[in-house]
């Protein structure tokens, strides 16, 4: 155990499945290495996440940048699903060790007329199922905050007020929709019951000085920490303080969990400080659930 028990930690931000789990890899047996003792779940789009958006034969194609740009987004965006993920691996997986897990489901909100029904079904099955947060993309999905997810926060919090919304935050680029501390301080603002949980919340400095001056002001907003730079998880705890602060990995996906681990450790923190990013904070938002 890489951790070796000097800490207690819960992963707010994985995966059932991603490019370092390693082949023939258990799960459970991969969060046992490294000293995870429980964790918030998700699926994972297996389909965007695998695929290159351009092949070798793409870029020797002499095309202006302009169609390049263009046939990539096209590539990217036929891989994505057009309804809602399916979540069996999020249930076979928690059925081993139902006390680790706290499964939240992976919602789209923006599908066409004829699905919104049946996506709401759906969600509501697996709560009824014991999932008990929704996990949004707002790059994958092109969403824009709080426009097209009140109908879903609504729906949430008429199911139960104490479910949280884990955004999935990224920056606008040619694949992805971007999205703004100002937009979630928006969706705070109107949802003040709804937990928020920003994932990757320091991926840039320029985006954790922007979320820690915006947001600090909101109590139900939680910064989780994978992808992020260490320096800017240390400006959030100054800016917004310690107990919002929750330790996620976006393992097995885009890091091998200790990376993510590294990066609490080796904050200019005392450890009990350390301790509240990788198990307390977390444990007291979850604790809320009913």
């Amino acid at each position: 155990m890489m951790n070796s028990e000097e800490f207690r930690i819960i992963d707010a931000h994985l995966h059932t499945y991603g490019t370092f789990l390693g082949k023939d890899k258990d799960l459970l047996e991969y969060m046992d290495e490294f000293g995870i003792e429980k964790a918030i779940l998700t699926t994972i789009n297996r389909a965007a996440s695998s695929k290159v958006y351009l092949s070798k034969d793409d870029d020797e194609r002499k095309t202006s940048n302009e169609d390049t740009f263009q046939r990539a987004l096209n590539k990217f965006q036929s891989l994505l699903s057009k309804g809602q993920l399916d979540h069996q691996d999020v249930i076979n997986l928690s059925s081993k060790a139902p006390d680790r897990f706290y499964k939240f489901f992976w919602f789209n909100p923006k599908v066409s007329s004829d699905m919104e029904e049946e996506s709401y079904e759906i969600l509501a099955k697996h709560f009824d199922m014991g999932f008990c947060g929704v996990k949004i993309h707002s790059g994958i999905n092109m969403l824009k905050i709080p426009k097209d997810i009140e109908k879903l926060v609504s729906f949430m919090q008429d199911y139960n007020k104490s479910f949280p919304l884990f955004i999935h935050s990224t920056p606008k680029v040619i694949y992805f929709g971007g999205i703004s501390s100002k937009d979630i301080g928006s969706l705070a603002k109107k949802f003040p019951e709804l937990n928020i949980i920003i994932g990757h919340a320091a991926y840039a400095m320029e985006y954790a000085i922007e979320a820690g001056t915006l947001l600090k002001q909101f109590k139900n907003v939680y910064f989780e920490t994978s992808c992020s730079i260490p320096y800017g998880i240390y400006n959030l705890v100054k800016m917004v303080g310690i107990e919002r602060i929750i330790f996620g990995s976006d393992a097995p996906v885009t890091n091998p969990i200790y990376i993510e681990i590294e990066k609490i450790k080796c904050l200019p923190l005392k450890k009990e400080q350390k301790q509240s990013i990788f198990y307390d904070n977390v444990l007291k938002l979850l604790n809320k659930i009913n």
